[in-house]
């Protein structure tokens, strides 16, 4: 099947360099998005408080793009299982960054696109497109507790956050899959924020990558997990290579799995436009 249209494949066979790209059998990149997230930490020299180990996320080395080509496992409660693709590209704008994201199938879903450009002083601004309607539309700020296309993660999940946005304390340190980790507590300083009451993260040591973050909701109830699993180095960057969110109210799982991944493949500009999402189906 062609991912989109041939022009859109050409680019990301050369994006992806395929003499020289890396392919994984085992995925995510606790980002989904993963925008999904891929969480890279930079290890300090002296001991830090919350606030600080936050910043390390934004700044962070997580190379100038990134390209992924990702398997989504949807699970109900009734242990029904449905399968996606999709890809992911991410590129950074001097402090801020664009991503997009394309599914490729199967039918019922395939070209339904999403874009986000993330801005510092205000929420980002998200797009989705549906080829059903055959147009854009903007994600609003009321919409941003919905889920995203039926999984697990919201368009919260799927933006930024300021640091300076939450108050970050360090709970406790303790082990977690035989790492050793900082246990961060992030809460929104605005209570009309987020969606969420708190979020609590578990953070390795010496590479400074989260790999479980617990969603608690405003009645301090816990709502959801996510959980990253597979630590690789990917082209001098730490990436986490499995990842699963779990909605514990809705009893519903999203797993994500990353096939192909590349770093500073030189993305181009045009793929970060709403033109892009409309005409490349």
């Amino acid at each position: 099947m062609t991912l989109c249209l041939p022009d859109w494949k050409k680019r990301i066979d050369r994006i992806f360099n395929l003499g020289s790209k890396q392919r994984i059998m085992n995925i995510k990149g606790y980002t989904f998005i993963i925008i999904v997230v891929l969480l890279v930490w930079v290890c300090p020299a002296v001991a830090m408080d919350g606030a600080q180990i936050a910043q390390k996320v934004v700044d962070r080395d997580q190379g100038q793009d990134a390209t992924l080509k990702i398997r989504m496992l949807l699970i109900d409660k009734g242990g029904k299982k449905r399968f996606r693709s999709l890809i992911t590209v991410v590129k950074k704008y001097g402090n801020v960054s664009k991503s997009y994201i394309r599914f490729t199938s199967p039918a019922d879903i395939e070209g339904t696109a999403f874009l986000t450009w993330e801005n510092k002083a205000s929420d980002d601004d998200q797009f989705l497109y549906l080829p059903a309607l055959q147009r854009v539309r903007r994600i609003v700020s009321s919409q941003k507790s919905n889920r995203f296309v039926n999984t697990d993660y919201t368009y919260e999940d799927l933006q930024s956050r300021e640091v300076d946005q939450d108050v970050h304390t360090v709970l406790r340190e303790e082990k977690l899959d035989d790492h050793d980790c900082w246990v961060l507590e992030s809460i929104p300083k605005a209570t009309d924020d987020s969606q969420y009451g708190k979020r609590v993260t578990w953070v390795v040591k010496e590479i400074y990558l989260p790999i479980k973050t617990e969603f608690y909701d405003k009645r301090n109830r816990l709502h959801k997990i996510l959980t990253g699993k597979e630590i690789q180095k990917i082209e001098g960057i730490w990436t986490i290579l499995d990842a699963e969110m779990n909605d514990l109210n809705k009893n519903h799982r999203t797993l994500l799995k990353t096939d192909e991944i590349g770093y500073n493949r030189g993305i181009p500009d045009e793929i970060f436009t709403k033109g892009y999402m409309r005409h490349n189906q």
